[in-house]
């Protein structure tokens, strides 16, 4: 009785072999996807110092027969890298950062399956090694600066840094490279016209791109600055009610400069001094000056009035991208250029405006409109403000010495 049995058992068994190995060599003659490959512990564009441990990680629908892994593009002697003969691998690799120079390195893996057409694949990451101690210190150990102008601390460091701010007034201010390698970086820090004068802390705290940091410290005197005043002046009401007619609310602008202000470029698009952006005949209104209007009330100038002939030229005061143009109830036609890092520079009451979009970058000197009295104005006049993280600082300051 078992024997009418056995044989059939046999054949089926027989059978299902043969459509196994029948299935694994289509598989090996046809299959044709290559590896997957990732790492796990070293990420492309990352900075590491010390002793890396990483893994090599990969998935294959066949089997890997072998890896080979290249550092700077020489293959390395690794243990467990032939006839691996699994479809999933986790190899883990070291990489000691300490035989190696700082600066840029790169990891080549390549992997073949073991099917016939031992399909490849191949992984470039490009890593950075610094494993140099962080060294930063302040140029200037202080500074003095005048109410309403820009401290513009500088630092030094060994390398290049990955983050690096400066604390005022618990406020904090970004770090900027002075050029694209340089390991200078600046600051630019508004000093508001209403700030007591006195000695305060500058504190900053750098960090380079494998994690170290260290805090410096600096002083800066904020010296008294007196500023003059005026009894202030008459603007029509027949004026400001034609001006509400066609003209947005001011608030309307500061919001548009909030908004602007986040996304102003992290670079200067500006080199050198600013310019004065129109020839001066006189200047009506220092910057800084006290007023007292009945429409106003009690409140300090913030810019800087110049006086020339009726629809002169106004011009950029440097390089930088128009965000704002438009007409607004105080400030009448109304220009504002994004000169990079939090740099702005505005300019009111304009007549009209040149052939200029907003988007559209200006070099220092074209023109963008010309001299008028529209706004909250009783002459033709130039209104010219600057403003650094949206605070108002002296212009002229920076017509004055390189920023």
């Amino acid at each position: 009785m078992f024997h009418k049995f056995k044989v059939p058992l046999i054949i089926s068994f027989l059978g299902l072999i043969t459509l196994f190995l029948g299935y694994k060599a289509i598989s090996y003659s046809t299959y044709s996807v290559v590896p997957e490959i990732s790492t796990k512990g070293l990420t492309s564009g990352d900075y590491y110092s010390g002793v890396v441990q990483s893994k090599i990680v990969s998935n294959n629908g066949y089997k890997i027969d072998h890896i080979d892994v290249y550092l700077d593009g020489k293959m390395l002697d690794l243990d467990g890298t032939k006839k691996i003969n699994k479809k999933s691998l986790n190899f883990p690799l070291t990489i000691d950062t300490t035989t190696l120079l700082d600066g840029k390195h790169n990891l080549t893996v390549d992997i073949v399956d073991a099917s016939k057409h031992q399909n490849k694949n191949q992984m470039n990451l490009d890593f950075y090694v610094d494993n140099t101690d962080l060294n930063a210190t302040f140029i200037d150990q202080s500074y003095k600066v005048l109410q309403g102008r820009t401290i513009h601390a500088k630092i030094k460091a060994n390398k290049k840094l990955a983050d690096a701010k400066i604390q005022f007034l618990e406020k904090n201010y970004e770090f900027y490279p002075e050029s694209e390698y340089s390991t200078v970086y600046e600051s630019f820090i508004p000093v508001d016209c209403d700030l007591n004068a006195g000695e305060y802390q500058l504190n900053a705290k750098v960090k380079d791109f494998v994690g170290h940091d260290m805090n410096l410290s600096g002083r800066v005197d904020i010296q008294e600055y007196n500023f003059p005043k005026q009894k202030g002046f008459v603007v029509e009401k027949g004026k400001l009610e034609e001006e509400k007619e066609v003209s947005m609310s001011n608030r309307i602008l500061e919001d548009a400069i909030e908004k602007w202000l986040t996304d102003s470029p992290n670079k200067k698009l500006w080199t050198g001094r600013f310019e004065v952006p129109v020839d001066i005949k006189k200047i009506t209104t220092p910057f800084g000056e006290i007023r007292t209007t009945s429409e106003k009330g009690h409140y300090m100038h913030k810019a800087v009035d110049i006086l020339n002939n009726p629809r002169s030229v106004i011009w950029a005061s440097q390089e930088g991208k128009v965000v704002i143009k438009d007409r607004f109830l105080l400030t009448g036609n109304t220009i504002v250029l994004d000169h990079g890092i939090g740099v702005f520079t505005i300019y009111c009451h304009l007549e009209d405006f040149a052939d200029i979009e907003v988007g559209d970058l200006v070099k220092k000197g074209n023109k963008i409109g010309r001299m008028g009295m529209t706004g909250y104005a009783n002459g033709y006049h130039l209104h010219w403000e600057l403003r650094v993280n949206n605070v108002a600082v002296d212009p002229f300051q920076w017509t004055q010495k390189n920023f």
